[in-house]
């Protein structure tokens, strides 16, 4: 079998599905397109920041991209990205009440 050339690649990095998490079940669409995918997310960042699988670093860097495909994601607009913004928000704050 034949490897192929970097130039032939089916689509491009720039269109492909981003996953933050392995545990949290795509429902839907695949990639992010729903609430339930972004609550689930935003608990398995906190429970691997929590089980010190992650530093507080990486454990914010990752809400902060969520938030990032979030906000550039075509699925959520109007009021349901504000609602998924208010989710990672309230994520993003749980984390900063548990490194205190």
């Amino acid at each position: 079998m034949r490897r192929r050339k970097t130039s032939q690649r089916r689509t491009s990095r720039r269109n492909r599905n981003v996953y933050l998490g392995k545990r949290v079940r795509d429902t839907g669409k695949p990639g992010l397109d729903n609430l339930r995918e972004v609550r689930g997310i935003a608990n398995a960042i906190i429970y691997d920041y929590t089980h010190h699988k992650i530093p507080y670093r990486t454990a914010m860097s990752r809400m902060n991209l969520l938030e990032l495909v979030v906000s550039r994601d075509s699925d959520f607009q109007g009021r349901k990205e504000a609602m998924a913004r208010n989710i990672i928000d309230r994520a993003r704050a749980r984390l900063t009440r548990m490194r205190r």
